[in-house]
């Protein structure tokens, strides 16, 4: 069976590819992205990271709803993964090099957030929207996500986004400054990537403590709102999608 992250170096960049159709956020994906982050930390002649989609269709389409909705999943389950989302974020937003959203296909919901905790972003324009459904899905923001989306979408343009679940395209993400740069087709988007991502060749360390103050509310929200907000709508959460 296929990885659902496949991991390749090219020269000093590691490419971490999600490998399914539609690259659904689980206790399984979280593990694996995690296991390769572990591989690249430990890889020192890393310099930068790419995450793309294997999917002619979707770079990630948030949250898997159906193992959530699984019978056998109880609010313990769905609180511990989401404290996991959270870990995965926090890591993330303080990994001590660049990580650059590939946007090839349709982004969607926790995997915007995912997106928007990267560094940057790049999208392509000929297939592929990014939507924050949460509005009409039923499924809430955690309150760290807000400074992490915060740090690559204006506020006035998020309010849009969450407010009315609206989908929108690469020029206007890059309108709004929530994309680097916009391409046109697959090919040209993962080769223009990976040129922005092998000019990196950064100090470790520095690179750390910079993501850490910049990203400073986002680590503090995670540790001051986030317990209380999870252990309370986990269990709403779990209701809401067992009458589904």
């Amino acid at each position: 069976m296929a990885n659902l992250i496949e991991l390749t170096t090219k020269n000093n960049t590691a490419i971490l590819t999600m490998n399914t159709a539609e690259n659904r956020h689980n206790p399984a994906f979280l593990a694996e992205f995690n296991l390769h982050l572990d591989h690249i930390e430990a890889d020192q002649n890393i310099k930068s990271v790419i995450l793309t989609s294997s999917s002619d269709k979707n770079w990630s389409l948030g949250i898997d709803l159906q193992w959530m909705s699984n019978p056998s999943i109880l609010p313990a389950a769905i609180s511990d993964f989401m404290v996991q989302i959270g870990d995965l974020f926090k890591r993330i937003v303080t990994f001590p090099m660049p990580i650059i959203a590939v946007l090839n296909g349709h982004t969607y919901g926790n995997g915007a957030v995912l997106a928007c905790a990267c560094d940057f972003r790049f999208m392509k324009s000929d297939k592929g929207f990014f939507c924050f459904p949460e509005v009409d899905v039923m499924v809430p923001f955690v309150p760290s996500m807000f400074p992490i989306i915060n740090k690559a979408i204006s506020q006035t343009f998020f309010n849009r986004l969450a407010m009315s679940g609206e989908r929108v395209g690469a020029e206007q993400l890059l309108e709004n400054k929530v994309v680097e740069a916009v391409f046109a087709n697959n090919d040209e988007l993962q080769a223009g990537a990976l040129e922005f991502a092998q000019q990196f060749n950064k100090n470790r360390w520095i690179y750390a403590q910079n993501k850490t103050q910049m990203n400073k509310q986002i680590l503090l929200t995670m540790k001051e709102e986030d317990p209380s907000f999870i252990d309370n709508i986990s269990k709403l959460l779990w209701k809401n999608l067992q009458k589904k």
